[in-house]
């Protein structure tokens, strides 16, 4: 079950990802957030850029932001299952908790594809999946739908 603090967050990133939508680009977000002071640290959605994925871009604010290289006091929200490139920063950077909505069957590397996390030495976080999935997943499914016709 999740709580009052991480269903908003699921919340505002559903928004972040609809503002992509809106934006014709791929409607996938990200949010780091501090658990000990409960803010916000960053947020950010994946741009034109083939290795511009909104996991990287709110890792990357979020280390200038607490002047660190490692986020152990952070939980990153992600509205799709993180690819095995976001997965493995996610565990670099030692972040606490790993959130994120939908199943990403084709290009996943947490549940599916890679297995990061099972396969290798890093750092694993603990992992809280198929959140708001079927808010997540439609945003996606929509988008590629309208793509391909």
């Amino acid at each position: 079950m999740l709580s009052t603090t991480s269903k908003n967050l699921f919340k505002e990133l559903i928004t972040l990802s609809k503002e992509n939508f809106n934006k014709d680009k791929i409607p996938i977000s990200a949010i780091i957030f501090d658990y000990q002071t409960k803010k916000i640290i960053s947020k950010a959605s994946n741009n034109d850029s083939p290795i511009g994925h909104a996991e990287l871009i709110v890792i990357e604010k979020a280390l200038k932001i607490k002047k660190t290289n490692r986020l152990n006091d952070c939980d990153i929200y992600v509205s799709i299952e993180p690819c095995a490139m976001c997965a493995t920063a996610i565990a670099k950077c030692h972040i606490r908790r790993l959130y994120f909505g939908a199943e990403d069957e084709k290009s996943g590397g947490v549940i599916n594809g890679a297995k990061v996390y099972q396969t290798s030495q890093l750092k694993t976080p603990e992992i809280i999946s198929h959140c708001f999935e079927i808010e997540t997943a439609s945003i996606l499914k929509k988008f590629f739908e309208d793509k391909r016709k």
